[in-house]
């Protein structure tokens, strides 16, 4: 419970506090041709993970250097996929059948429900 917590909050720091208002209009599609996109969305994963470095480095501290680094990839690789917001607006379509504006606020609550979700799973691993 620890872990996940520390990580919820590194999560909040790091979308909210660390993004800025360029990288959070230009990031969709960033997985995608458009090089504005990609480096919005490249630049925000960027940032979001250093917001993991203190918890990171306590991990490490406990476990190992090897699984500090490979819980910064269980991070980081879930939050650029789903930043691109292609997979939210999927679900969104497909599953919940409604709208996909990324501006909404059920878009954002889909979004930030997955990354919680997301979260408790790497943090789950890290206690294993």
């Amino acid at each position: 419970m620890e872990v996940f917590a520390v990580f919820v909050v590194c999560h909040l720091v790091g979308d909210y506090l660390l993004q800025t208002e360029w990288q959070a209009i230009n990031k969709r599609g960033g997985l995608g041709a458009d090089p504005v996109a990609r480096r919005a969305l490249v630049g925000h994963v960027a940032m979001y993970t250093v917001a993991f470095v203190p918890a990171l480095v306590w991990i490490g501290g406990q476990r190992s250097a090897a699984t500090a680094v490979a819980l910064g990839w269980l991070i980081a690789i879930p939050h650029l996929i789903q930043d691109d917001g292609r997979p939210v607006s999927a679900y969104l379509l497909h599953v919940k059948r409604t709208d996909t504006d990324v501006h909404s606020a059920l878009f954002m609550s889909v979004d930030q429900s997955l990354h919680v979700l997301a979260l408790f799973g790497t943090a789950l691993l890290a206690a294993a």
